[in-house]
């Protein structure tokens, strides 16, 4: 029986609670959008273009985790 069977990367992606790397991901998404919604800016420059690097952020996490997700194992 190999080591890295289906079930054990499955594991690995979609640990329960707050382990696996999809769910990191989605945490870190999260964490992201709500430090950004913290942020006490009072310039609205700052706050335009700390917004525009946020949703860059979360697109990109967006995106790895859709490429994680379209794996799939056997």
């Amino acid at each position: 029986m190999a080591l890295y069977d289906c079930d054990f990367c499955r594991g690995l992606l979609y640990g329960g609670w707050d382990s696996g790397i999809i769910n990191n991901l989605k945490d870190a998404r999260k964490e992201i959008k709500q430090n950004f919604t913290d942020m006490d800016l009072e310039n609205a420059s700052v706050q335009e273009h700390m917004g525009t690097i946020v949703d860059e952020m979360v697109n990109e996490l967006n995106q790895l985790i859709a490429e994680i997700e379209s794996i799939h194992f056997r």
